[in-house]
């Protein structure tokens, strides 16, 4: 066969001819209004002698002119349209379906309910008129909307910003309810400084009644600042708002500090106001202030006040945050649950932590008897916390909040609180600066029943290796059921009031181990120590200096059905106190000991291997009813002790 060489204009020509006659052996009254019309690009074989590519071929360009579209078509694009700037005006109801292709340089202004597909959608093609997206869900392709990724100015991460949000925006018009980003590492510069205008409205701020959904490769990066309290994405009285996955990057390290003060206001994920807000299976990396900052918008004075309300925090890893992990500073019906909180408030070699440095901060601003804000009924459970700077949860002044099921390495602390519950916690291998597990309570002079504590509860928490196992302080505490191992001292009662502390087992065998005992207490008062489990090496029991001025004479401390014992056969020691009773307890391998101690009743008690040792200064005290064994008795050590009453007891001699 003779070969047949044929010049490139030949072709084109064949080609374009072939479309044209084709075309037109097609009857307008042939295209009914609902038929599919798949729009074909012009393509030639390849020529033998071609190697095929494995690269995905450039998409051809379009033979089609929109403007000719009939009411309630439907076009499938799987060529290149380019619409040179035009605005192509198309009639009701036209559907635009993704084939492969695109469309690009101009303006679609659809007429009555159109329905175009998000892949259509670029940064060089505006919708206008009345449309929806085909599909509810639409992903995000930074190359296809201009984000420039990778490190980039202030400018240039300014209008990644823009870019973004305005995304969500015309998404969210469109009529999605869910934004994917699979693949995008961007800086974004969240600097906003305006009058009256918050960091959650300057940071990438999600709208209302959106899902936003990202990836393990989706990597969004605060552009580093100098701005005092930026924030990488906000949501302000935004509601309905999820946003999961992702990893979210502050500038702690990069960020300039040099204008003063803490800085400490560099948050990646803000909630200002909102309701009905879901966080979710993101990690968070490096805030300069804290990875979560709930809080309300306004004060409680203001007409405008909003609560932060309904918010589940729940499987985020949030790791370095320079402040907090996360804090709540205003907010009602919160859930955090499941998270990692790592190394919260540490310092890294380029910049220092801030205080509080806790992993999770529940702390509303009150001042003066003004409450600016409120926290109130917070869950926060099953969440990992480890290496924390200061601490891992704190509540100062949050009501009925409840921490049950977390696994810790340092301390969860409570005060000022009402209806708060601390329980089913795992307190193991503490760091350099968590001394005690659990701080329960505040020491607050007014006592039972006031506005600022009662009702508070913590039991059924397991805490091994610790220096301190529970602190308790003033007032209204239910401590219960707490198991306490290898801690130097199991429970430890500072200022404390109307109180309960039952059921508890400690066990150590640390030496000098202490049961329970009070440090540094002015008072103690209606404080019932009753039916718990001792085995320590030390003191079961010991106080010292408590009660001891006239407002407290006839303060009473009441320990009774214990069992006690001291594996290094130590008494308990009651010394410089008044107004304590001892009474049904059974101490094993252990005795007890009175020193400048007054207005004590011991009672009923059993002794083995023990003796009662009366000391210096010791008066009005009744020794009943108790028995002693193991070949020991009284020693009355010093003659300086009046009005002690012994009665009944039984020793074995």
């Amino acid at each position: 066969m003779k070969n047949s060489v044929y010049s490139l204009e030949y072709i084109i020509c064949i080609i374009f001819s072939l479309a044209v006659f084709s075309c037109a052996d097609v009857e307008k009254s042939d295209i009914k209004p609902n038929d599919d019309i798949v729009v074909e690009s012009p393509s030639t074989s390849d020529s033998p002698e071609e190697t095929p590519s494995e690269e995905t071929p450039e998409i051809t360009e379009c033979i089609l002119d929109l403007s000719t579209v009939k009411e309630g078509e439907t076009i499938a694009i799987n060529c290149l349209l380019d619409l040179e700037e035009k605005t192509i005006m198309l009639p009701k109801n036209v559907t635009l379906s993704y084939d492969g292709g695109d469309i690009i340089n101009g303006t679609l202004n659809f007429s009555n309910t159109g329905l175009i597909d998000g892949r259509l959608l670029n940064s060089s093609l505006k919708i206008d008129g009345d449309t929806q997206l085909i599909n509810t869900e639409f992903e995000f392709t930074p190359s296809r909307w201009a984000i420039t990724e990778g490190k980039v100015n202030d400018d240039v991460a300014r209008r990644n910003r823009d870019i973004l949000e305005e995304n969500m925006v015309l998404i969210k018009e469109l009529g999605a309810s869910k934004f994917l980003i699979e693949n995008m590492d961007a800086y974004f510069n969240v600097v906003e400084i305006k009058s009256n205008f918050r960091p959650s409205q300057g940071a990438i701020s999600i709208p209302a009644d959106f899902y936003l959904k990202m990836s393990d490769n989706t990597h969004i990066r605060m552009q580093p600042n100098n701005f005092k309290q930026p924030s990488l994405l906000g949501i302000f009285t935004a509601n309905n708002v999820t946003i999961e996955g992702g990893n979210l990057y502050g500038d702690r390290d990069e960020h300039d500090y040099s204008s003063g003060g803490t800085h400490e206001w560099g948050h990646c994920v803000n909630i200002d106001g909102s309701k009905n807000v879901i966080i979710k299976n993101i990690t968070i990396t490096d805030a300069a202030g804290d990875g979560v900052n709930i809080h309300d918008f306004g004060h409680t004075f203001d007409p405008h006040y909003t609560f932060s309300e309904d918010v589940l925090v729940t499987g985020n890893k949030i790791i370095r945050a320079r402040r907090n992990g996360i804090s709540i500073t205003g907010g009602k019906e919160l859930i955090i649950e499941e998270n990692e909180l790592i190394d919260s408030g540490t310092s890294t070699d380029k910049s220092i932590g801030t205080a509080p440095q806790w992993a999770i901060d529940i702390e509303p601003v009150w001042s003066n008897g003004t409450k600016f804000e409120i926290v109130e009924n917070v869950i926060i459970r099953n969440n990992t916390e480890r290496g924390s700077e200061k601490g891992g949860f704190i509540n100062a002044r949050g009501h009925y909040i409840t921490y049950e099921g977390n696994l810790m390495e340092s301390t969860i602390a409570i005060g000022e609180t009402i209806g708060s519950i601390v329980r089913n916690n795992t307190f193991k291998n503490p760091t350099k600066n968590s001394k005690t597990a659990i701080l329960a309570g505040m020491n607050d002079p007014r006592g039972h029943g006031n506005e600022r504590n009662s009702d508070n509860q913590v039991y059924g928490n397991t805490i091994i290796g610790f220096d301190k196992g529970i602190f308790l302080q003033d007032p209204e505490i239910d401590l219960h059921s707490n198991t306490i191992t290898n801690c130097k001292s199991g429970i430890q009662i500072l200022n404390s009031r109307d109180s309960k502390i039952r059921n508890n087992t400690i066990t150590s065998n640390r030496e000098r181990s202490e049961g329970i005992a009070n440090k540094v207490s002015e008072y103690i008062d209606n404080v019932t120590i009753t039916e718990n489990t001792i085995k320590v090496v030390g003191s079961p029991f010991r106080f010292t200096s408590v009660n001891l001025e006239d407002p407290q004479k006839d303060f009473r401390i009441t320990i009774e059905n214990n069992d006690a014992t001291s594996t290094g056969n130590n008494i308990s020691s009651f010394n410089k106190i008044r107004g304590f009773f001892f009474k049904n307890n059974l101490c094993h391998n252990s005795g007890i000991r009175t020193v400048r101690a007054s207005s004590g009743y011991i009672s009923n008690n059993t002794f083995e291997n023990g003796i009662i040792i009366i000391s210096e200064g010791s008066t009005d005290i009744s020794f009943t009813d108790n028995i002693v064994t193991g070949g020991k008795c009284f020693n009355e050590n010093s003659t300086d002790v009046s009005n002690i009453i012994k009665s009944n007891n039984t020793c074995d001699i």
